[in-house]
């Protein structure tokens, strides 16, 4: 039977889509739709990955609604519409940031609407077992037209000085590394929360120099600063931790592996 997918255009769906997922075309939060699509696909397993993620524009009052019905209406209509095994792609946003890195248990506090919205969605997303949430953070990969370490690297070509916080901490996470473990998450049917992410936490301005680093540029353009940009308020000592994923056999690996990986996909 098949593993279906959510959100296949986007930049971890797509990866899924490119290891024989097939594509729910529709939007989750529209009940019709998803119901004629899961009868379409018969799926033994979904993985949502849809969902709003510009957490900057999720505080613009006009997105609101749209913010809503991506992350919290969404899970909530896919998982009372499909009765099979669902895993849920959540953030490490649900936390404040005050105490990170967080394991699965730590309490969820968001700072802002983008969080807030995905912590209804795992909520909603739990209505029904067998359910898993998996909480990732800081995605970047080979086919992204834009994320942090594509535009490190924009800005390194230009040879200027780049201003990173010092401030802001979060788990690097390579999207087909991310792949590998949902997969493998799946293949073990596990339920309940895992956070599945680069297994180091770094604030913007160690993973910026780890990027030019790895690319051949001059780390030293990378400078420090406390001045962290975006208009919503971010979660500072963010970061997630993975023991329990290790501990069960889920592949975890870290952001030097990432980028080497992107490396040499690029080279190739």
């Amino acid at each position: 039977m098949t593993i279906a997918i959510t959100g296949a255009k986007g930049r971890l769906g797509s990866e899924f889509v490119l290891r024989g997922c097939v594509p729910l075309d529709c939007n989750i939060a529209e009940r019709a739709a998803v119901a004629e699509e899961i009868e379409r696909v018969q799926p033994r397993a979904i993985i949502n990955c849809a969902g709003w993620t510009d957490v900057d524009a999720a505080e613009n009052e006009a997105n609101y609604d749209d913010v809503i019905h991506a992350n919290l209406r969404g899970p909530a209509i896919l998982r009372s519409e499909f009765t099979g095994y669902l895993i849920h792609i959540s953030t490490g946003f649900v936390f404040d940031g005050k105490t990170g890195p967080y394991k699965e248990d730590d309490p969820p506090q968001p700072v802002n609407l983008y969080g807030w919205s995905k912590l209804g969605g795992e909520g909603a997303a739990q209505i029904r077992q067998p359910t898993l949430i998996v909480r990732t953070l800081d995605l970047y990969g080979p086919r992204t037209p834009t994320d942090f370490v594509r535009q490190i690297r924009d800005m390194l070509e230009l040879g200027a000085p780049y201003e990173l916080p010092t401030t802001l901490f979060g788990s690097p996470t390579y999207i087909p590394h991310l792949a590998d473990g949902v997969l493998e998450a799946e293949r073990l049917g596990l339920s309940g929360i895992l956070h599945i992410a680069g297994d180091t936490v770094l604030s913007r301005h160690q993973w910026g120099r780890m990027i030019a680093e790895t690319f051949g540029y001059d780390p030293s353009l990378i400078e420090p600063t406390d001045e962290i940009k975006g208009i919503a308020p971010r979660p500072l000592r963010g970061g997630l931790l993975v023991d329990r994923a290790k501990s069960l056999g889920v592949p975890i690996y870290g952001p030097e592996d990432g980028l080497r990986d992107l490396a040499e996909w690029r080279d190739e």
